[in-house]
């Protein structure tokens, strides 16, 4: 049976460190460096197209049965023939503080993500989605017994960031997380 509810858990965890970086402006983190997504193909599968963005799926991505109630398919997917306890998945919300700088997350999200429970915290290089440089953030985390991992990217427009968090399986490397979602990102627009 695939595990989707444990996605809600690092949907709390978004807002959490979200609105921990509300009214930082004293970040001194510096710049990390920037990825383009140019080397990166980009998703091929169901597009999706939401009221402020529209992105497309990887391949066998879609809306599941048993998706949180909270959720409709412009803000939550899972990997719909994963074949582990665990279902892959990815859902956006919108920061509770509006907009959010790089340089907020990383200077707040570490410690945030670990007061709510997260294990390695890491602060990885950012990226440029739909043209602007985004944090990437990753942590590892444990719900009802089951490990995951989670890679958190926060995009911004018209004075709102949008958190975008993909879970998987803790046997998936970092090398092909990052794949997966940044060939979503390479995807996305603002509408």
């Amino acid at each position: 049976m695939l595990r989707i509810t444990s996605a809600i858990a690092a949907l709390v965890l978004a807002a959490l460190v979200m609105t921990g970086c509300g009214g930082r402006s004293d970040a001194e983190t510096p710049p990390s460096a920037t990825s383009d997504l140019p080397a990166i193909a980009p998703a091929d599968g169901e597009t999706v197209a939401g009221e402020a963005y529209g992105f497309t799926l990887p391949q066998g991505w879609g809306f599941p049965d048993g998706a949180p109630d909270t959720f409709d398919e412009t803000t939550f997917a899972a990997f719909l023939d994963d074949q582990d306890d665990f279902a892959d998945n990815l859902n956006i919300i919108t920061s509770p503080a509006g907009e959010v700088s790089p340089e907020q997350v990383e200077s707040v999200g570490v410690d945030e993500l670990e007061g709510a429970g997260a294990t390695d915290v890491t602060v990885l290089d950012r990226v440029t989605a739909a043209g602007q440089e985004t944090a990437h953030l990753t942590a590892g985390f444990e719900q009802d017994g089951v490990e995951y991992q989670i890679d958190q990217y926060y995009l911004t427009d018209a004075g709102q960031t949008y958190i975008v968090t993909f879970s998987f399986s803790p046997d998936v490397s970092q090398e092909d997380r990052d794949q997966i979602a940044q060939s979503v990102l390479a995807t996305w627009q603002w509408r």
